[in-house]
């Protein structure tokens, strides 16, 4: 079902588009400016708002979006589904009368970073934002918000050795995003998913989180598989888990995350309820401030 999306989200999708390209001109077709920033090789787009939207007594919410795809995977919810979420939402902000606090990245090399965070492009990003005195921001990460009608905060927990500072930073945003799901009124779970990057950006001691969607029915039955097998959870963050179970532990996953990476991730998956339930937690972190 895909009627209620916008007719430029099939171009977006082509093998032959420009991506970083199609972005800045569908947000200046918007009136919104962007700016692009090249770090290690990765085009970075940065969204130019108006001043009038910044108030420094308040934290500043960085949010941030990846828009590349794997190769030969049209890549309709991984990630283009946030990245049209976000494109609408940057447009909604440049018209935006008072403060939100809100700075939007649209960020490459995502899918870059199966086999180590360092070669994600948030992780060299961050790195850039840390060299420029950039540190006290909260980062919230949407990716794959394109299928069903359920929020999933991504279940973290701060490695052992974390610096106190840095755990409390931390605990305050996710206290700040359940906050957020549950002022709506929406049906949302804590469960653990694969890192997006919000990996990156942990990485280099910046608080973040990840949002996605997930089907009600998909949502259940990962629940269910998680409180059945330990190992599930282990899989879902990359770490070691028995050979043998690797084939059967993917089958447990949601099929919305089966279907990333491979010709299944088209606009026929998508359900287009998912972007009007993601434009409200946009819009409820753009109005939530903390100092």
């Amino acid at each position: 079902m895909t009627a209620a999306l916008p007719p430029e989200y099939e171009m977006f999708l082509r093998p032959n588009t420009d991506r970083a390209s199609f972005i800045q001109t569908y947000l200046g077709a918007r009136g919104v400016e962007t700016a692009v920033i090249g770090v290690d090789g990765k085009r970075h787009i940065y969204v130019k708002l108006p001043r009038s939207g910044y108030n420094a007594a308040f934290r500043v919410k960085t949010i941030i979006a990846h828009y590349d795809i794997a190769p030969d995977s049209p890549g309709a919810n991984d990630n283009s589904s946030s990245v049209f979420c976000l494109m609408d939402f940057a447009a909604r902000l440049a018209k935006f009368n008072g403060v939100h606090n809100c700075r939007i990245f649209f960020t490459d090399g995502e899918e870059l970073g199966s086999e180590g965070v360092k070669e994600q492009g948030a992780f060299s990003l961050a790195s850039t934002m840390q060299k420029c005195g950039i540190r006290d921001e909260d980062i919230y990460v949407f990716d794959c918000v394109g299928r069903g009608t359920v929020p999933l905060l991504g279940l973290n927990v701060p490695p052992a050795k974390a610096p106190a500072a840095f755990v409390k930073k931390y605990k305050a945003l996710d206290q700040s995003a359940k906050a957020i799901l549950s002022s709506l009124g929406l049906n949302w779970v804590n469960l653990p998913m694969p890192y997006s990057d919000n990996a990156g950006f942990l990485a280099n001691g910046f608080p973040a989180v990840a949002i996605t969607m997930l089907p009600q029915n998909e949502a259940s039955a990962y629940m269910m598989a998680l409180n059945s097998d330990p190992d599930l959870m282990r899989y879902v963050k990359n770490q070691d888990v028995p050979e043998k179970k690797i084939d059967a532990l993917h089958q447990q996953l949601p099929l919305t995350w089966r279907l990333m990476h491979t010709d299944g991730d088209n606009l026929a998956s998508l359900t287009p309820q998912s972007f009007a339930i993601t434009a409200r937690i946009l819009d409820a972190i753009a109005l939530r401030k903390t100092v």
